[in-house]
Order: C-alpha cells, then structure tokens, then sequence
C-alpha cells in the first residue's frame, strides 16, 4: 500500500517534468495503460475485454478520461501543492454524496472536520510564493477533476457486482482513451510527444496506471479499506516533498500550516465516516486508487 502511495505522489510531478500539454500526457497515457490492462487480463483470466463489459463501464470510462486530461492539463498551470490539496478534498464530496445517493448515513462530526480541511486549502491557495506558476485556471481545472474523480468513484461503485478489477480497469481505460482522443486532437496537442517526455509518459503509465492500481489490489486482500483510506491521505503532503526535491517549488511556513489542517481535516473525514458505514458493504465499495 505504500509503495501505491509513493508512485501516485510522484504522478503530478512526472506530468510537469515530462514538457509537453496535459492532453498529450493523458491520451499517450491511457493508450499504454490500456495495453497493459488489456495484457493483465489476459494472464490473469486468459480471455479479452468483451463489447458487454465496455458498455457497463462506458459512463465511468468517460468521466475517468474527463478527470485524467483534466488534472493532468490544471497541473502544469498551478503548483503540485495546489493541483494535490484540491485534489485531495474527494471525501468531503463523497460524503454527502453517498447520503443523498445510497441512503449512507453521515456522521455529523466529519462534516465539520471538512470545514477544517477547506479552511487548510484556502490556506494553501492564497499564499502561493510569488515566485510560483499558479493560476486559477490551473486550479479550476483541478477542481473540475476532483468533481469528475469522485462522479467516477460513485459511477463504478457497483461495477465489481459484476465485474473483476481487472476487467473494470481495462475496460475504464480504454473507454478513456477514445473520451481523451478528441479533446486531444481539439487542442491540437496529440502529437506534441517529444523525445524527452517518452520516458516519462511510459513511467507514469507502468507505475500509476498498472502498477499503484495492481498494489492497491492486492493490499485489499490483507489491509483494511479503512486503513487504506487513511493511509491515501498522506499522498499530497508526499507529492509536495517530490515538488520540493525535483521541481525546486517552493513551499510558505503558512502553507504547511494549511496542509497539516487539511490533512488532519481528511484523516477525520475519513475515519469518522468508516465508523458509520455498514459493516458489510457491498463489493465495489472498495477505492481503486487515486487520479493520476
């Protein structure tokens, strides 16, 4: 479970190392982690992805493609701090999503560890070194991909009812890479792969798309979902050490601040929720692994 968290850390940072336009990294991406799920699937269950399977995973693969291009695209418009806080703030959406949409019961205290956490982010955000690349679109563009990544987890939720993970995550993929082809090709990007950022489209792919989802996977077999939820929360605070060490983006005192309170602010979230959920949830109720 570690080693998952430490290779989606170093995600947003692979983008922005890479040089090239966040739709370009997203569908060379998804291309490549498509063909590696597509291979895994056949080791594992010695058979292809089937039309079936595709069409149930249509409405997730599209809003992953959506989510994919969008995070990738904001990060290399505003800092990894940014893009990684944002981003981080699934739960509070997941939360009263789950009550409105599944009947989940909320735990009145994990909303207002939520407040906390906003009031963390608003820390982050608004005192960003002058010295930084941060702009709203930037950060818009990640608030957009928090929305699609948590309609993402709502809309796969049921998928492992019928499906196994590796048939979910092939068919997700690939169903992503045809929603990114277009917005790829709109912005005129899709062929702006150079020499330099084929090492780094080809990381990212191996080790977020394939590799962190495959040990998030098999750590579901011995680790608890509750740890695994409280274990994720360290993945921005990790993604800024990364930024700090490989992109020299510098860091405010008030800003770790902000962090330490939107991490406690999640950590609360988190844990407070897992205690008023069912005690036997259904399959499909286990995460997948974060964007990126």
């Amino acid at each position: 479970m570690l080693g998952a968290i430490v290779a989606f850390s170093l995600g947003s940072t692979i983008v922005k190392k890479s040089g090239i336009p966040g739709p370009t990294m997203s569908f060379w991406r998804m291309i490549l982690t498509s063909c590696l799920w597509l291979a895994i699937l056949r080791l594992t269950e010695h058979r292809w992805i089937t039309w079936a399977e595709i069409r149930l995973a249509a409405i997730p693969g599209v809003v992953f493609g959506l989510n994919i291009t969008a995070f990738f695209t904001g990060v290399t418009k505003t800092t990894v701090a940014n893009a990684e806080f944002i981003g981080a703030l699934t739960p509070i959406i997941l939360v009263p999503a789950g009550a409105l949409l599944f009947k989940e019961k909320v735990n009145g205290r994990a909303l207002w560890f939520g407040v906390v956490s906003l009031v963390g982010l608003m820390l982050v955000l608004f005192n960003v070194p002058s010295n930084s690349v941060a702009t709203w679109e930037g950060n818009l563009l990640i608030v957009f991909a928090m929305f699609s990544w948590a309609t993402y987890l709502l809309t796969s939720r049921r998928l492992r009812q019928q499906m196994s993970v590796q048939s979910i995550l092939c068919a997700v993929m690939i169903v992503g890479s045809v929603t990114v082809l277009p917005l790829a090709v709109f912005t005129g990007n899709v062929d702006e792969v150079t020499t330099r950022s084929i090492p780094y489209i080809v990381l990212l792919a191996i080790m977020t798309g394939a590799g962190a989802h495959g040990l998030i996977v098999y750590a579901q077999q011995s680790v608890p979902v509750g740890t695994i939820s409280i274990m994720q929360v360290a993945q921005p605070a990790l993604a800024v050490i990364w930024a700090y060490l490989l992109l020299d983006q510098t860091i405010r005192p008030i800003q770790l601040l902000g962090m330490l309170l939107v991490l406690v602010g999640l950590a609360m979230v988190v844990t407070l929720s897992r205690r008023t959920a069912p005690q036997s949830a259904p399959p499909g109720d286990e995460p997948l692994g974060p964007e990126a």
